[in-house]
């Protein structure tokens, strides 16, 4: 690799995808790819749509180009979290990378860079200081407690790129509320079944759909959260119901109240008596 290669591959991860491994990312993948150090990005995706294979480039990225750099991955398990892990040893290894030492759960390349899977308990991660990617793999499913205790870990280094990734569940959710919360400084990517610029094949969909029932195969494949399923009334009725109209023009005549009656006079009784109740 050229010096001039070098700097390209270090500033742009999704050439380096496209050139080394002969990948093309999805747009939203590289979108991923090349979100500033220090962004805060969220990906909402269907099912088998990549979101831990862009993950797994992005750390396998800061490894190998930013020596002693941490990052870490947190799943709701962390059997989930090592599965992270497995994929960028094969990243690693397909690019030739030299290890020091390396398990289930944790890799360390021979420039001191590391990737940690994290155990679900979040009193057993809080102290790491950390540079690389902070990655929430099914981000809806975690503890909030967990979501919580992986935001301190880049206080020291505001560099550290931060994101959550998940399929819809709930509206309740950890996932869901920072999602729809409105916040301007966050990266929203959405990688669903019907906004991807590679859809999945629509015979697969279809037979999804019938197997799952159309609420499960919203949640998994269209980024729809679920919450009406224990009654027949869903969140669309709810927004519908409280959401506020304005209206173009003021109402006319027909729509509003009808005019207050005139008053009618009443004579008052106590009118003209003494004090005694003689009336004079």
């Amino acid at each position: 690799m050229t010096p001039h290669r070098e700097i390209a591959y270090r500033l742009d991860p999704a050439l380096w995808v496209q050139e080394v491994f002969g990948v093309t990312p999805n747009k939203w993948q590289e979108t991923f790819l090349l979100a500033p150090r220090g962004a805060f990005i969220m990906a909402l995706t269907a099912r088998q749509i990549g979101k831990t294979t862009v993950a797994g480039w992005a750390i396998a990225h800061a490894m190998t180009f930013y020596a002693g750099s941490l990052s870490v991955i947190a799943c709701p398990a962390q059997r989930q979290s090592a599965e992270g892990v497995r994929r960028i040893r094969q990243v690693l290894l397909n690019i030739g990378a030299q290890f020091k030492s390396e398990n289930v759960y944790a890799l360390e390349l021979k420039n001191g860079s590391r990737v940690m899977a994290l155990p679900s308990d979040d009193e057993t991660i809080r102290g790491l200081t950390v540079d690389g990617w902070i990655v929430a793999d099914e981000a809806a499913h975690l503890n909030e407690d967990l979501i919580t205790a992986l935001h301190p870990m880049r206080a020291r280094k505001p560099q550290a790129r931060f994101a959550m990734l998940s399929t819809a569940w709930r509206r309740t959710d950890p996932f869901w509320t920072v999602w729809s919360s409105g916040n301007p400084n966050i990266i929203r990517l959405q990688a669903t079944a019907d906004s991807i610029d590679v859809p999945l094949p629509r015979q697969f969909l279809e037979q999804q759909r019938q197997f799952l029932g159309e609420q499960r195969f919203k949640q998994e494949y269209l980024g729809i959260p679920g919450g009406g399923l224990d009654s027949p009334f869903d969140w669309s009725l709810y927004e519908l119901a409280t959401q506020i109209h304005t209206p173009v023009l003021p109402p006319g005549p027909g729509f509003r109240p009808p005019p207050a009656p005139a008053p009618v006079p009443i004579a008052n009784p106590f009118r003209g008596t003494t004090g005694n109740g003689v009336v004079r």
